[in-house]
């Protein structure tokens, strides 16, 4: 490596090294140094670089801490909207359906019920459903709409009622099925749909971003009927970016298509706004807790509008851990901490500011993203990354701001390789750490969540772990061994530690055969921890085994796609939801 290399790496916050949990300090490679420091700005002359966290002042511009919670102990739900089964849904989980959940758990105590990212995805390629995925975090998804809520809806034709029957019936959603369903539907509406005097409002507030999006969509779908897909990386060359003459002359040509998309936001918007309202009105101190995703795809709309917010080439992830000994690429589009210094944050907090609108919490997905990202030259191997220093105290400030304009609580994921320091500055800062059972160690055995700091959230495990009887059973093993993951060897040792795991519960909880009372059991000792927040998540509640998302796979097991057992309308009945919420409402009631 060059002197001068090494330097305009510097100049740009990227780190020569970095440090595996295993305690032993790695140099990067030249090679990807270079890639980084053309993708970030060529020769960082005139730059400063960001500054470490140790250097950024910690007590200034804590996050909002609404007063009412400054002494309580609250509980809440966390839900996939999409899972969400009824007898009254087209085929997969809505927003009338949330609102319902909100109203239950409400009666039941909860203050908040807490969902993953509601992000817009692709409508012209509704199979890619991850919701840490997105095309656009400044916007919804529109596949959430509850089609009776939407002003003219009068009800499906008698062909759609049976399609959208049959879509609620078995384990799995049917997310292009129920994206066709919904677009015949609402195209009708929206064809005959009354005058709204809040819709130009809204399409004037959410000025050129929303027209981009709509832009977007509506391109996408003519893109996609021409056999060319929904990615602005197969399109003619003169449509992949916004600023495009073509683009415009498109969306002067397809202006009533455009319209359409930016009605769907609109409709979003509205409903989503009907449920946290419902939330607040039903008794819930906090409401809606929504989740910020750690990036967006590389080919959504948000980079197709401002292809400077993000580093072209290259992509987020994580190195090397125990959990995933290659490293992780999550195809993710870095924001630019280029462009976050530049414009001090302003258009990360307009984002922000989008996503919290209608919260009162918001999950910061990956959150030492505010402090360091991994990023990978694309097309290499995750273990070819570099550590890349964010604007720390830009985006702290930002993030602070934002929470108390909008009155929104701060939960930061800190899960993972947390930078020295990191979590000194959360607690400073006010947001809450992330302190998950199953990681919290003291030696071998589990932690006492008694030791727990009060600016935290506690919870058995997430969306990206085994359920609780799944854990038990030791289905994500066997899954993980069935496709691949794990060898033999490993599938033994990781049975027996699990085997000792089990042992170190009954200990402390008190043995018994009956797996649904254990859980009852546990999610009580987490929920008795001094964390101002806990969570119960609702697969635990009704016993499912089969986890909601496998990291690390895409065809082999169906991500995002699992629909809950129980209908809503009949969750109050069930005998594990009652006993659940009955245990967390007895450690924490309002």
């Amino acid at each position: 490596m060059t002197d001068d290399l090494a330097a305009r790496a510097a100049c740009l916050g990227i780190e020569p090294t970095w440090t595996g949990f295993d305690g032993i300090d790695r140099a990067v490679t030249a090679g990807t140094l270079a890639v980084l420091v053309d993708a970030l700005g060529g020769s960082g002359a005139n730059s400063r670089p960001p500054p470490t966290i140790e250097a950024v002042a910690t007590a200034e511009h804590p996050c909002f801490v609404p007063a009412k919670l400054a002494d309580a102990r609250v509980w809440g739900l966390t839900t996939q909207i999409g899972a969400l089964a009824s007898g009254r849904n087209a085929g997969m989980g809505d927003f009338a359906d949330l609102a319902n959940l909100c109203v239950i758990a409400a009666r039941e105590g909860a203050d908040f019920v807490g969902v993953n990212p509601v992000h817009a995805l692709f409508w012209n390629d509704p199979g890619r459903a991850s919701p840490f995925f997105p095309s656009n975090r400044s916007f919804l998804n529109p596949l959430y709409l509850a089609l009776e809520w939407v002003p003219g809806f009068a009800g499906l034709s008698q062909v759609e009622a049976g399609e959208a029957a049959r879509l609620r019936e078995g384990q799995l959603v049917d997310h292009v099925a129920v994206r066709r369903l919904k677009d015949g539907s609402l195209r009708r509406l929206y064809a005959s749909a009354p005058a709204e005097p809040g819709f130009d409002a809204f399409v004037a507030d959410r000025g050129d971003a929303l027209r981009a999006h709509a832009a977007f969509e509506a391109l996408g779908g003519h893109m996609t009927a021409e056999g060319l897909g929904a990615s602005p990386s197969t399109w003619p060359e003169h449509y992949r970016t916004f600023a495009s003459p073509a683009v415009a002359a498109f969306m002067d040509t397809h202006a009533d298509d455009v319209r359409y998309h930016m009605w769907l936001q609109y409709q979003a918007d509205r409903q989503l706004a009907r449920v946290q309202r419902t939330a607040r009105e039903a008794g819930m101190r906090t409401g809606l807790y929504l989740d910020l995703a750690v990036g967006a795809a590389p080919d959504g709309s948000a980079a197709w509008h401002d292809p400077a917010l993000t580093v072209p080439g290259l992509s987020v992830g994580a190195p090397p851990d125990p959990f995933s000994a290659a490293g992780q690429d999550w195809g993710l589009a870095p924001l630019s901490p280029v462009s976050i210094a530049a414009d001090e944050g302003q258009a990360f907090a307009a984002m922000l500011g989008d996503v919290v609108r209608h919260a009162g919490a918001v999950r910061i997905d990956h959150a030492m993203s505010l402090a360091r990202l991994w990023l990978i030259p694309r097309g290499r191997g995750a273990t070819e990354g570099a550590y890349v220093r964010y604007p720390l105290h830009v985006l702290m400030d930002r993030l602070a701001e934002v929470s108390h304009m909008n009155e929104t609580l701060v939960i930061g994921e800190d899960l993972g390789n947390v930078p020295p320091a990191f979590r000194g500055l959360m607690a400073a800062r006010s947001l809450h750490a992330y302190k998950v059972f199953h990681f919290e160690r003291d030696g071998a055995d589990f932690a006492e969540p008694a030791t727990w700091p009060r600016g935290a959230l506690a919870c058995l495990g997430t969306h990206d772990l085994p359920t609780f009887a799944g854990w038990w059973h030791g289905d994500d093993m066997i899954l993980r061994h069935g496709i691949g993951h794990l060898d033999t060897d490993t599938l033994e040792r990781e049975q027996r530690d699990r085997a000792a795991d089990r042992a170190r519960l009954t200990r402390r909880l008190g043995p018994t055969v009956d797996v649904a009372e254990l859980s009852v059991r546990l999610h009580a000792h987490i929920a008795a921890s001094p964390c101002r927040l806990a969570v119960l998540q609702i697969e635990d509640a009704l016993g499912v085994r089969e986890q909601v998302n496998l990291p690390g796979t895409v065809d082999e097991y169906p991500n995002w796609r699992r629909r809950l057992p129980v209908d809503v309308e009949r969750l109050a009945d069930h005998q594990g939801f009652a006993a659940h919420t009955a245990a967390m409402r007895a450690e924490r009631p309002r």
